[in-house]
């Protein structure tokens, strides 16, 4: 998958009238901060094109600068805390470095929760957190993923991978591991109000 498709994958624009809450642009950087490194020496820039402040933290990420990529990604919340690209790039950071601290598993779940709220439905997101719902005996929570994915309303971005039929065979293989999971039924990652705005932001896209 292309690295930036990866983290395009939610809809910057607002439906007038929407309740999903609104998304500030995001902070754009020169394409330089993120490729100064590669730069030949010497070279002498005459213009540059700008993209988006977090693909800087996938940049650190990449580097295994893992504790600076969250650093850098929890300072860009402050200015867009909505940016579900900001919330992907924390999710992998965290993840990364999951076995320093019993914590950064839970917020590597949190900032995938968020990124899927927020507009990220290429199907990476989806995927990391039944994978990781699943892993913590949370069959229910990891089920609830499944089943939004599986709705007719919900879409997978044009820039992703999502299969719908693999969520469908992930969702069978959950059933069979109910009988130990360590939720209830009632406990749920995203309330009724979330999931339509999940559905939502899938759909804008498509417009």
């Amino acid at each position: 998958m292309n690295i930036i498709n990866k983290f395009f994958g939610g809809n910057s624009k607002q439906k007038e009238g929407s309740k999903k809450p609104l998304k500030e642009n995001e902070v754009m950087v020169g394409i330089t901060s993120v490729i100064k490194d590669k730069l030949p020496e010497g070279a002498q820039i005459i213009a540059e094109s700008k993209i988006p402040a977090f693909c800087m933290i996938g940049n650190l990420i990449f580097e295994k600068k893992y504790h600076e990529a969250i650093k850098l990604g929890n300072k860009l919340l402050v200015q867009t805390p909505y940016s579900a690209g900001v919330h992907v790039n924390l999710m992998d950071a965290y993840f990364k470095v999951r076995d320093e601290n019993p914590s950064f598993y839970d917020k590597c779940i949190e900032h995938a929760r968020l990124a899927m709220l927020y507009g990220h439905n290429t199907g990476y997101v989806q995927e990391r957190l039944a994978i990781s719902l699943e892993k913590q005996g949370k069959i229910n929570q990891a089920l609830q993923i499944c089943n939004i994915v599986l709705l007719d309303k919900f879409q997978f971005s044009r820039h992703g991978c999502g299969n719908k039929d693999e969520f469908l065979k992930r969702k069978m293989k959950l059933f069979n591991k109910i009988n130990k999971a360590v939720d209830k039924e009632v406990d749920v990652l995203f309330t009724n109000d979330e999931i339509s705005k999940i559905l939502e932001g899938s759909l804008e896209e498509e417009v």
